[in-house]
């Protein structure tokens, strides 16, 4: 197993830690699916899931993924607040409008950062709309909840993005937040976690 996938798995261990049954979880960032199918099958069937990405592509692979596996999934309208459910949904616009979307508390939020894999690598995601997610994501955090961030610095544009996480996640207050960094302390440009927990 690489460490690109053990880093991704840890960041789902860490989030699935804190979810129980009946939670809203949001992924900021769907891709091929797999987070969002961690975090239903986390939540349950009487949880909720609300799964970002901009691009129309990668909300098909996670339709279909998800569907694979048994769960029925909902596009979102585009046209209200998505309120309490039992359903995942699936958002094609930017994390960054995440609290126009969302005003209630979240367990836990996920983001898997830089490029769908196997589409298009100019595609990626930045910190101008990533830094206002993230600084969203905490808003909407429970106590307790979790905030996991996995961070990709090799490719074009990965670097200047990463840096400027890591220093979002630096400022946060120690007496709101426990932060823990999960990085190859050998290797700059290995993709590496990052994780807020609310304290209070």
């Amino acid at each position: 197993m690489s460490s690109l996938t053990r880093i991704v798995v840890w960041s789902n261990e860490l989030v699935r830690e804190v979810l129980r049954p009946g939670d809203l979880a949001v992924d900021l960032t769907a891709g091929k699916g797999h987070d969002t199918l961690a975090l239903a099958t986390a939540v349950g069937q009487t949880g909720q899931v609300v799964s970002f990405d901009t691009q129309a592509v990668a909300l098909e692979q996670t339709a279909a993924l998800l569907q694979q596996h048994g769960y029925t999934v909902k596009k979102w309208s585009g046209d209200r607040e998505i309120t309490a459910g039992n359903e995942i949904v699936l958002v094609q616009t930017c994390h960054s409008t995440l609290r126009e979307i969302l005003s209630r508390p979240a367990r836990a939020v996920l983001a898997n950062l830089g490029y769908l894999p196997g589409g298009d690598r100019r595609l990626i995601t930045r910190p101008e709309s990533t830094l206002p997610a993230l600084a969203q994501s905490l808003d909407l955090l429970s106590i307790g909840g979790r905030l996991a961030v996995t961070v990709y610095p090799a490719h074009p544009g990965g670097m200047k993005e990463a840096q400027m996480i890591d220093d979002f996640f630096a400022t946060l207050s120690s007496d709101l937040w426990q932060v823990l960094s999960l990085r190859v302390a050998n290797s700059s440009e290995a993709p590496y976690l990052l994780v807020a927990e609310r304290r209070r």
